[in-house]
């Protein structure tokens, strides 16, 4: 599909409103998008195993956030949406590959990479949250190296763009028809919603005493893991 476009990498932003690498200034090019956003949904769900989509309100997450939390776990939700993929995946891979472990590849660029990076490392670390996880490496590859890292980008444009075309507006039942078709493709996409009684039910999960112990990452158990389309 790359290759029609002459593309390098796949951008959902770039795809989707025909700029950069995917403008559709020739009838070619629109024909060609109207065949491949069809197509994508099915071609990313049935080479996928698993997707897990973690979503946090900024704004949201700050205010509600105590002092004593940030502290302890930081600020960057992107940190937090992380950690919390890499427990979730790792109680999946637990359940269906108790065997193996993952080879974990983030995309290059992120302001929080750094932080992002030694979390990570901390988390791997961790004798009890390591168990979890099984992460065998972390790494972060410029988009077009990975592909893996472009389905992502795919996943959470969908995901953005319900929850602000439908979530938000009381049409939860109502997916857009490109990740109603992603959801088709793949038979199940796990989600954690990190916002309203979620994100409360989240913070609860550490008790005030925990926030003054040593660790410095996330450990949540199973009874916080997703919920599913």
């Amino acid at each position: 599909m790359l290759n029609m476009w002459e593309a390098s990498s796949f951008h959902a932003t770039d795809f989707y409103n025909g700029a950069g690498e995917f403008r559709r200034d020739t009838p070619k090019r629109e024909q060609m998008f109207q065949q491949h956003s069809r197509e994508i949904p099915w071609i990313i769900g049935k080479s996928a195993a698993y997707v897990l989509l973690v979503a946090f309100n900024p704004q949201e997450f700050d205010k509600l956030a105590t002092p004593q939390w940030k502290k302890k776990f930081g600020e960057s939700v992107h940190s937090h949406a992380v950690q919390l993929s890499l427990i979730a995946t790792g109680w999946w891979r637990q359940a269906k590959y108790p065997s193996q472990s993952l080879a974990v590849v983030m995309e290059a660029g992120d302001e929080d990479g750094g932080t992002i990076s030694q979390t990570v490392e901390r988390m791997r670390a961790d004798e009890a949250t390591a168990k979890v996880i099984r992460v065998s490496s972390f790494t972060t590859a410029a988009k077009g190296v990975a592909r893996g890292t472009e389905a992502a980008d795919f996943a959470a444009r969908h995901w953005n763009k319900y929850y602000l075309d439908k979530f938000l507006i009381g049409k939860k039942m109502d997916p857009r028809k490109d990740l109603k078709a992603f959801v088709d493709a793949m038979g199940t996409v796990d989600f954690i919603d990190a916002t309203g009684d979620m994100l409360r039910y989240f913070f609860s999960l550490v008790p005030p005493e925990v926030l003054n112990d040593h660790t410095d990452h996330l450990r949540v158990g199973k009874s916080s893991r997703t919920s599913s389309y």
